[in-house]
Order: C-alpha cells, then structure tokens, then sequence
C-alpha cells in the first residue's frame, strides 16, 4: 500500500502523524510525507521520507495578516489561511499523485490540500486529529470547501472531514457527532528528544511544568508577554518549577524565582511523568501529551481552538480553564495551581484520562483498517 501524508509547515501539527507514519512504515507500506519545503527537516528527523512540494509560505506571517483583520478570526480565518496555503501545494501535489498513484491520504485537519488530492485521485482521505476535534463541522468548522480550489481541478467542492477519522482522544475529551471515527492511541511524539541529566534525578519536591508551545510567539509575541510574570507568581509556591520553551524565547525570561529547576526546551513525554502539574496555553500536543502522562493542566488559552481545548480539559474534571490569555491575572493562576495540587479529583480525573487513552488502539492495530479502507476503492 502506498500513503501519502500531507501537512502544512507547522511542527505541532505534522508531529501527531509521525506514529502512524512509523507503523505504515514498519508494516512494510511506503510512505511519503508531503509538505512545503521548510517543513522537510521536521519530517526527516522524525524518520520519515520528505516530499517538499509548492513554495514556501511564512505561516505565521500569513496568520498575523489574518487576525490583524477582526473578521478573519476564528474559524473563518483559520480557513482562509488553510485555503492559501492549500492553494499554494496543490498543482505540485496533483501532479506527483497522478505519478505515483497513492492509495490513501492522511491529513492533518489543517492540510486542506490532503481531502482535496484525496478527491481528485479517487481514493480514501482519512483524517487525523491531533487533539480535541475543534474542525468538526459539528463544532462549527466548514463541513466542504467550495471556490476557486476545487474548482481548478474540476470540483464543485470537497470533504473537509475526509472519509474516516483518526481521534486518539480519550471519551471525555472526545467531540460526538455523526463522523466515522476510528479510535487511535495518542503517542506523544515532540521532535528528537535527548534525556537531559537533571531529569534522570527525582524531583526534588512537587515539581510544575510551565509550557507555552511553538506557535503563539511566532504568531504574536505578545499573546506569550505574560507567562513570565505567571512563572514569578508561581514561585511563591513550595514546588519546583521546569519552564519548557524554545531557547528563542529564554530572553524574555528575567528574574525568576529561585525555584525554577531549568528553562529551555525539554521533550515533554519524558518530563511530564515527573510531574504533578502543567500549566499551559491549551495547545493540542501539550494537551494531548499531559493527558497521556496522567497530569493534571491548569490551562490558559488566547485563541481560539485552545479555548475549545480548555473547555473540554475542565469538562473532563482534569484540569481547569483559567479565562484571559494574556490579561488572566497571575496571583489567580497561582491558586489554580493550588487547587489542582490539593484537590485530588482532579488527580483521579487525570489518571482516568490517561487510562481511558492506553486502552485505544496502536498506531500498529490501527494499520489494517486503513489497509481495509484503501482496498474498498
């Protein structure tokens, strides 16, 4: 079987489609992981094959233009975006598909170039979540994409939900609605991971985990001006504290308290076993990954898709949604992370969703129903 995979040049959203890639792959399926050119040193050190396609476009730039127009927020900016860049991979995409002929597409929700090829080809288009399911259309997001897109190949319009549905979200994060959906184990992957020593020694205490993503500063430096003064707040705690961010942002932090264990970047799946609370902007590999190590998140959104993954957190009973992005006031963070630390419903929430995620299927199990579904064409 031949898949293609498709993912726009962001790396939060090809990592949750590197497990599958690698069970494809070990099931003895060629894969090619297809992407703008800025995006093929991600794929590669993942292990996968890169197929560098169309032009590079600046995601965040294009993101900045977006919401610097109040009427493109949300989902309709979201889109728009995800049409420009579509636009920008498709004739290269088409054209390599019609060469090597695939017999299934897998798509991050974002990849609207994926369901667009997928239709063009005649062959199944299966998406894969990488959180919450904050693009069904159920949830608002548009069920078809109609236009110039489609229409350059030929299409009135084309899926945006595809034909099948990868969710690795465990039952209480899960969106219901009437979409075939096949459940998948969420395997946290954050890019090469080296253990740093200090992780190899126990905590010396509670320890927090303070994590703000890759995204938010390229998109706006200021959605993330606050989390410095949310990690001095947290130092009145008696806890130690692990600050996980690129090291492009180390500078911004100053004066921190003297229990800040480390600040720079730190592969999550490793340290958040150690821990006993994360606080975060609701990103869905942050999400997702605290999820699987059974952490309790005190989550902190700014836009829009983290609001629907922090809403869904605090549903869950694992977590709690602190409102404000970057206006949320950090003495009141500081007590939410008493609370989660205190309380211990929600450690047993936590603990519930983690269990609730092993008991789905493996990436590995989950290959003979994609291999089912390209043989139904």
């Amino acid at each position: 079987m031949r898949v293609l995979f498709a993912s726009w040049a962001g790396g939060g959203h090809f990592a949750p489609l590197a497990p599958i890639g690698w069970a494809l792959r070990a099931a003895g399926h060629e894969v090619f992981v297809a992407g703008q050119p800025s995006g093929a040193a991600a794929i590669v050190q993942s292990g996968l094959p890169a197929l560098p396609v169309g032009p590079d476009v600046d995601m965040f730039e294009v993101l900045r233009t977006r919401r610097a127009g109040s009427h493109e927020r949300g989902y309709p900016g979201m889109l728009a975006t995800a049409e420009a860049i579509a636009d920008g991979l498709a004739d290269d995409l088409v054209a390599f598909g019609r060469a090597w002929r695939p017999d299934l597409v897998v798509y991050e929700p974002a990849s609207l170039v994926g369901p667009l090829l997928a239709r063009v080809l005649g062959i199944p288009a299966v998406r894969q979540l990488w959180t919450c399911d904050f693009t069904a259309p159920v949830a608002g997001f548009p069920a078809t994409v109609t236009g110039p897109l489609p229409a350059r190949f030929g299409l009135a319009a084309f899926d945006t939900a595809g034909d099948l549905t990868l969710d690795p979200c465990p039952p209480a994060l899960q969106v219901v609605d009437d979409l075939r959906r096949q459940p998948i184990r969420y395997i946290p992957y954050n890019g090469p991971a080296v253990v740093p020593g200090w992780l190899r020694e126990p905590p010396r205490g509670r320890r927090i985990c303070v994590c703000w993503g890759t995204s938010l500063h390229a998109m706006d430096p200021g959605l993330m001006a606050h989390v410095p003064g949310l990690v001095r707040a947290l130092g009145s705690l008696a806890v130690e504290i692990v600050v996980a961010v690129l090291d492009a942002h180390r500078a911004s932090f100053t004066n921190l308290p003297a229990n800040v264990r480390a600040i720079g970047p730190v592969p999550l799946h490793l340290l958040l076993p150690t821990c006993d609370a994360i606080v975060h902007q609701g990103g869905g590999g942050t999400l997702m990954t605290a999820a699987a190590c059974g952490v309790p998140q005190v989550v902190i959104p700014s836009i829009s898709d983290q609001i629907f993954n922090a809403r869904y957190v605090a549903a869950s009973g694992a977590g709690i949604h602190v409102p404000g992005g970057a206006s949320a006031d950090a003495a009141d963070v500081a007590d939410r992370v008493v609370e989660v630390l205190t309380e211990p419903a929600y450690r047993v929430a936590a603990a519930g969703l983690a269990e609730q995620m092993r008991a789905r299927p493996t990436p590995a199990e989950v290959v003979t129903v994609l291999r089912t579904l390209a043989s139904s064409r």
